[in-house]
């Protein structure tokens, strides 16, 4: 199909604007730095747009995978603050994450899965948006933590990223449960997915309640949202990629006509 190859180029373009954008912030060019990540903003969007058609009809799925959905949220909310705020360039020093994303996407292009009968919902839609913006919030905010540990900013702003984050979070959880309901036709059964995000979910609402703690300055809610930013990125994007104990085990242990059989029934679906 034309468009396949189409948004494939704009997507790699993308991931070039950013680049740039980010050499030139290093170069001191803090202007051409915020409108390269504003051009950049525009033509991920239509790179999205285009991944609509792939399939050959009209569909949102795959549109918001993390691997592609996750750096433009980045990138917008880097845009739309340095936009609002021009004389706070800090905050485009968040181009030095958001190319290294780009970058590994671009090495690793994640794999889309195909149209399912239980996932064209809204409800799986407003859950994938929501934990995108979730995650997008979580590494702005550890990264202007560290920002400012470093003392490259006095501003406190990583604290209302992570309080955002939350919130997002907890909007995912809860069109994530009405997903279950519509897509599957059944209860919230628990996994490993579903641990990991408990378990984030947890550590920053602890993070919320850090002010009612004695002593507990604002360095030390910065470290909390290093930590906390680290954790889900591990938990979302680390752990994924580990093999699972004694899949390989599993799978030598099958007898060679078995396997073969196996083969050409995965082709089959």
């Amino acid at each position: 199909m034309f468009l396949s190859p189409f948004y494939t180029l704009l997507f790699q373009m993308t991931g070039v604007v950013y680049l740039g954008s980010l050499l030139c912030y290093i170069s001191g060019k803090q202007r051409w730095a915020g409108w390269g990540v504003t051009l950049g903003v525009l033509i991920h969007t239509l790179s999205q747009l285009g991944r609509c058609w792939r399939y050959g009809f009209f569909t949102l799925e795959g549109v918001f995978h993390a691997g592609h959905f996750l750096p433009w949220c980045l990138a917008a909310m880097i845009a739309l603050l340095w936009h609002k705020q021009r004389q706070q360039t800090h905050i485009l020093s968040a181009l030095i994450p958001l190319a290294g994303i780009m970058m590994l996407v671009l090495a690793f292009p994640p794999e889309c899965h195909l149209p399912k009968p239980f996932t064209p919902t809204w409800s799986a839609y407003l859950f994938f948006i929501f934990e995108d913006l979730a995650h997008g919030c979580f590494i702005l905010s550890g990264w202007l933590a560290l920002q400012f540990l470093r003392g490259r900013t006095n501003t406190q702003s990583f604290n209302s990223y992570a309080v955002w984050g939350f919130v997002f979070y907890s909007m995912a959880q809860l069109s994530g449960c009405v997903w279950t309901y519509l897509g599957w036709g059944g209860l919230f059964h628990w996994g490993t997915r579903h641990i990991h995000s408990a378990a984030v979910w947890c550590c920053y609402c602890s993070y919320l309640h850090t002010p009612f703690l004695k002593g507990f300055n604002n360095r030390k809610k910065a470290y909390f949202a290093i930590v906390a930013a680290c954790m889900a990125i591990i938990v979302f994007y680390g752990l994924p990629l580990l093999p699972k104990p004694g899949s390989d085990k599993t799978v030598n242990q099958q007898p060679a006509t078995q396997q073969n059989n196996t083969a050409h029934q995965q082709e089959g679906k």
